[in-house]
């Protein structure tokens, strides 16, 4: 039997093992409003508050990506220790499946890391993940990706998809149906950890079968780093990059990826100096844009997680509300998916990787 037509094993059912229940979690403003009520600053509101439930994941994987799949469940996928893995919902999220690898690890001193799931434009899912070899300059990272035909129960052969490194939720499908994977490479290896990197992106018209390289969007001394593509309402593309100036990097393509303009910096999303990559997509019940990221933290830390809404594709961002935020936290990489009016959320931290479940008007509320 393949490991993937398991049987589900229900993390929260088990009350002993509590690091695996659910946990209500009260937003920023239902904390406010209790802190006001204990002084009597202000009367009770007949309107509930919006809360968030989060679950955190069995130890040691990394939530990397989540995609519905035809039967109503959601497929996730994650990376331990440089193998993959694989985890099922049939809750919408509240609960997962303990994991079952997915792909072994590569030999030597490597691994496969960030996994993400893309379904192409005939309906075929595609895993694409990337080979990391340690110790490496250049930083050794090629990206590789396999197809399956029944919805995640078994995989094809390990197929090549892009020369660098693919991120965690990176690859999309634009509306023409063409496949765009962003990718980073690394240009210049003196300046030491993090400098000297561009990006680029990978992009087919045969649902995978073929890629074809863009440009490099190269601001160096700045760094373009971790590329997250999303399309906007006019056709164009919109790229935002990770750096190490305590900025967001943009850069837009005008003919669907094949070419891209030279980065310019978006000073106010900040950036801690030790980051994560970012995500950014469309919100289907508003049209506006919803962009995760870490924004401080010095020496390792990356804290708070916060979430920004853009009414205008990424022209100003508003509404800024912090998912987590210990002080002492490194949050980062996280996956996004929207289903019907929830929005699902995964991260990883030190302590563990979680999947949080939001109302869509809890990004909107003040």
């Amino acid at each position: 039997m393949n490991p993937l037509d398991s049987t589900q094993i229900v993390l929260r059912s088990d009350r002993a093992n509590r690091e695996f229940t659910m946990n209500r979690i009260q937003n920023t403003l239902l904390g406010a409003w209790l802190a006001a009520c204990a002084v009597g600053a202000v009367a009770v509101s007949a309107v509930e508050p919006l809360v968030f439930t989060e679950t955190k994941l069995e130890s040691g994987v990394t939530v990397a990506d989540i995609e519905p799949l035809q039967d109503g469940r959601l497929l996730m996928v994650l990376d331990r220790d440089g193998e993959l893995r694989a985890s099922f919902s049939s809750d919408q999220g509240q609960s997962w499946t303990r994991s079952v690898q997915l792909v072994a690890k590569p030999v030597g001193n490597s691994g496969y890391f960030h996994p993400s799931l893309t379904r192409a434009g005939n309906g075929t899912l595609l895993l694409s993940y990337q080979h990391y070899v340690r110790e490496t300059r250049p930083v050794y990272k090629i990206s590789y990706y396999r197809r399956s035909t029944d919805e995640g129960r078994t995989w094809g052969d390990q197929l090549f998809m892009a020369a660098d490194g693919l991120f965690n939720d990176k690859p999309i499908r634009l509306s023409t149906g063409r496949l765009i994977a962003p990718v980073e490479r690394e240009a210049q290896v003196e300046g030491g950890d993090h400098a000297g990197y561009v990006s680029s992106v990978f992009f087919s018209d045969d649902n995978g079968f073929s890629w074809t390289r863009s440009n490099e969007v190269n601001a160096l001394p700045v760094e373009a780093q971790e590329p997250h593509v999303v399309e906007l309402k006019d056709g164009r593309l919109m790229m935002l990059c990770r750096t190490y100036s305590r900025y967001v990097l943009r850069s837009y393509s005008t003919d669907k990826g094949m070419t891209w303009s030279k980065g310019e910096p978006i000073r106010e999303l900040k950036l801690p100096a030790w980051s994560s990559a970012l995500n950014v997509k469309r919100i289907p019940s508003t049209g506006d844009l919803l962009l995760l990221r870490s924004v401080a933290g010095e020496n390792g830390v990356r804290s708070p997680f916060v979430a920004v809404i853009s009414r205008d594709d990424g022209e100003t961002w508003t509404n800024e509300r912090v998912i987590a935020g210990d002080p002492e936290e490194r949050y980062g990489y996280p996956c996004l998916l929207f289903l019907d009016d929830q929005v699902i959320v995964g991260y990883g931290s030190m302590a563990g990787s979680r999947v949080a479940r939001f109302p869509t008007r809890w990004f909107y509320q003040p």
